[in-house]
């Protein structure tokens, strides 16, 4: 036990001491804000990935998920053939250690990103909607995961039927996703003239949302907006109060188009086509291929370091891929609906009003899922020369 005590008291020291290290230094720098602060986004970005995979390691290495559950799992009740206390300890563990290092690079980096920008936000704060994020990841992880395990413990079914299945379950997981986001943060209903603005260029943009929230985002210097709508008559549309002040009519219009361009093109679905076609084909492709002599071989670091390797091709190129292209043609319906100018004054806006570095590299761009913004504005230039073209001939 002193072993894992030691593991776990060197995930939270070590990456603290490393990344507040790293954000003083890029503190100290003689450079734009935009530049700085995009460079701690890069370590955090690495950091993300490569230490909750270094934690969950440890968890396995130490043996420490093996001597929790073999305490619990004849325990407790049984539901669909899983052993409800087993698992649960699964999932506890698992995100709990994974937790460890995430909330330590919070805490180490937000600083730096108060100070550059001048938020309000208190360090703590900034640390609890990092475990939000992880309660949501828990509750779709349950979902999931749970529900694949009770159909395989129901009998023999064939591989295309678990991955059916699996595809129903993902489909799930992300039509629910956005309105689970939305339920752990703090959100209040727009009143007054700032509801009649919103409603107002929300109509004009084509579309009518069931309600409308306020979500809180100055003590953050945070200026953003979605719509939860992946499910027909319950769009909602968030924006913070920082959005509403930096923004004009024409550019807020544009970004709410920008987001309604996301749901009518069915964008979170398309995500959830990928990861089914990702993880059915891995799944069929071990089963058939067999990798269990790597399991014999290597204990879990034989499963889990494949496993890594396709959740990274998954996650940085394949979805990052998709969620780039995406990005560009919501940028290219709300072009279409609330102009081309208007969109390329909402960017700028954007970028201005959250100190982001107008230029970035491919794999950053990857890695976050959004193209740089310069990229953005040149894709709605070039198409609108492309169109003044097409027009003229």
């Amino acid at each position: 036990m002193l072993a894992v005590a030691a593991f776990i008291l060197a995930l939270a020291v070590g990456p603290f001491l490393g990344l507040r290290a790293y954000a003083r230094r890029v503190e100290a720098m003689d450079a734009p804000t935009e530049d700085r602060l995009h460079r701690l986004n890069r370590i955090q970005q690495a950091a993300g990935f490569g230490l909750p995979a270094l934690a969950l390691l440890g968890v396995y290495a130490f043996g420490l998920m093996d001597r929790t559950t073999a305490r619990v799992a004849a325990a407790g009740p049984h539901l669909f053939g899983i052993a409800l206390l087993e698992f649960a300890a699964i999932v506890l563990i698992s995100f709990g250690i994974v937790a460890v290092p995430l909330v330590s690079m919070a805490l180490a980096t937000y600083p730096t990103v108060r100070s550059l920008r001048a938020t309000t936000m208190s360090a703590w704060r900034r640390v609890s909607r990092v475990a939000v994020a992880l309660m949501v990841a828990i509750g779709t992880a349950v979902l999931g995961i749970g529900g694949f395990i009770a159909l395989v413990s129901t009998g023999s079914v064939s591989r295309l039927v678990l991955v059916a299945a699996l595809g129903v379950l993902v489909f799930v997981g992300f039509g629910l996703s956005p309105y689970l986001l939305v339920l752990t943060r703090t959100h209040d209903p727009l009143e007054g003239q700032r509801r009649e603005r919103v409603e107002r260029l929300c109509d004009a943009a084509g579309h009518s949302p069931r309600g409308v929230y306020l979500l809180e985002g100055e003590s953050t210097k945070t200026a953003n907006a979605l719509v939860a709508g992946t499910l027909p008559g319950l769009q909602y549309v968030f924006l913070t109060d920082y959005l509403l002040d930096e923004c004009d009519d024409d550019e807020l219009r544009a970004i709410l188009a920008h987001e309604f361009g996301h749901v009518a093109g069915r964008h979170l679905w398309q995500r959830g086509i990928l990861t089914v076609a990702v993880f059915g084909a891995w799944a069929l492709v071990a089963q058939h291929v067999g990798f269990g002599w790597l399991a014999v071989t290597f204990g879990f670091v034989g499963y889990f370091v494949p496993l890594l390797g396709v959740y990274v091709l998954y996650r940085v190129f394949l979805l990052g891929g998709l969620a780039r292209w995406q990005e560009f043609r919501a940028d290219a319906y709300a072009a279409s609906t609330a102009g081309r100018e208007a969109m390329v004054d909402a960017l700028e806006t954007l970028a201005d009003a959250n100190d982001v570095r107008l230029e970035a590299g491919l794999f950053y761009s990857l890695a976050t899922q959004h193209p740089p913004i310069e990229a953005r504005i040149d894709a709605l230039r070039e198409n609108d020369t492309g169109s003044r073209s097409a027009s003229s001939d």
